[in-house]
């Protein structure tokens, strides 16, 4: 089958996880992804896992962290402070369609491969560019992972959580994978206009752009009204069936009506609490807003009094808008998740058959697929640079002298 970016060349200098998630799923389409790593000990990713992500994983054999991220690429070894190192880069981009990178603006020119620089060797290019804050203000060299770029400095922490606890720390990469879509919707969108126009341009994205985006309903109203966002607590939403609730064995349900009068009547039945359906304090949108507060006790005091599993049985056959909290094991499980192919069995070369999360872009003609495993540390640093025109003694005295 014919793969949807077959002939597509894509270079990627940096590492972390933003930046190279939307390679992986170039590669998964089918084009050519070469990731650019520091000679020696390679891109931080191939050793996150092996250290427990400081606490956030247990490590394990198979490196599952650096196959979600880097497989479908090839694996190229070059010290970009090295001069010669700086030339192979602006040589690969001369015959490539996109530049990945996260470079920072001075490490753009401290390495040599700004735009300027990369599209004056290739007017074609994609030169894709993924930063914390931006390419411009106080701290555009800043550094910025998702946990403070995206999480914290946008807000998104500040309104996840109840007013009177500590905000939650994001999980690992959260800000990074929705990033990285935005970052591959703008690559796709250049290369789409470049076949109109025959011109390539910079793509710029940010972790904390992305963030205040993703933000856009509370943002949109601060910008308006000059107020800050609204916090309802969980005791006092105003819609009470747009809510969570715990269990009797302690687990949680999050009702979804968020247009409450059609389903009302049919939740009151559903919770045998079908009294409430016509009572005045409760029988209107409005009703139920002014008495938040005493329709969550009665709600939550119901929902005390099944399980977990009896709850998911009763809303499924009342045809609610509703959704179990569940576990990342759970999800794994999930027979709609499986069905609709968010994951993969995968017969890996090294590990033998693994599951994988799949591309989460689905296109009928054109499938994306698992090309290769996430490869070793410059695998194919002399297939590419041999690519390139280097001699077999060329190729033995950039490693020698450590450029490769």
């Amino acid at each position: 089958m014919v793969k949807g970016l077959e002939g597509i060349k894509v270079i990627e200098v940096g590492g972390a996880f933003a930046m190279p998630l939307a390679g992986m799923l170039m590669g998964s389409w089918g084009a050519e992804v070469i990731h650019v790593e520091p000679p020696g000990r390679g891109d931080l990713q191939r050793h996150l896992l092996a250290a427990g992500m400081a606490g956030w994983a247990r490590p394990h054999e198979v490196n599952y962290i650096w196959e979600h991220v880097d497989r479908n690429k090839k694996s190229l070894t070059i010290n970009l402070k090295a001069t010669e190192g700086q030339e192979i880069i602006h040589r690969l981009a001369a015959d490539a369609d996109v530049f990945l990178n996260n470079l920072r603006p001075y490490e753009m020119d401290k390495f040599n491969l700004g735009y300027e620089k990369i599209s004056s060797a290739n007017p074609k290019i994609v030169y894709a560019n993924l930063t914390g804050y931006g390419q411009r203000g106080p701290e555009k060299n800043t550094g910025g992972y998702d946990s403070v770029a995206f999480w914290a400095r946008s807000g998104v922490m500040d309104l996840m959580h109840e007013p009177d606890s500590a905000p939650n720390i994001s999980r690992p990469a959260y800000g990074d994978s929705i990033t990285s879509q935005s970052l591959l919707a703008g690559v796709m969108a250049a290369l789409f206009i470049r076949e109109r126009t025959g011109e390539g341009q910079e793509v710029e994205v940010s972790l904390y752009n992305s963030a205040i985006f993703a933000l856009g309903t509370d943002l949109s109203g601060c910008l308006i009204t000059g107020e800050d966002s609204v916090r309802p607590t969980r005791k006092t939403m105003s819609n009470p069936i747009r809510n969570i609730y715990p269990t009797s064995d302690d687990r949680w349900i999050m009702l979804g009506m968020t247009t409450s009068q059609p389903y009302w009547p049919n939740f009151c039945q559903a919770i045998e609490g079908s009294e409430l359906t016509d009572d005045p304090k409760y029988a209107t949108p409005e009703a139920r807003a002014e008495n938040a507060s005493e329709l969550v006790d009665i709600i939550e005091g119901i929902f005390r009094t099944k399980t977990y599993a009896q709850w998911r049985d009763i809303l499924s056959l009342n045809k609610l808008i509703w959704a179990p909290l569940q576990t990342p094991l759970e999800v794994t499980q999930d027979d709609q998740a499986i069905a609709n192919d968010f994951f993969c069995e995968w017969d890996h070369p090294e590990y033998g058959s693994i599951k994988l999360l799949n591309n989460p872009i689905k296109l009928s003609r054109t499938p994306a697929s698992n090309i290769c495993k996430a490869p070793d540390l410059g695998e194919h640093t002399d297939q590419i640079l041999t690519g390139l025109g280097f001699t077999s003694e060329k190729i033995e005295e950039l490693r020698n002298s450590g450029v490769i």
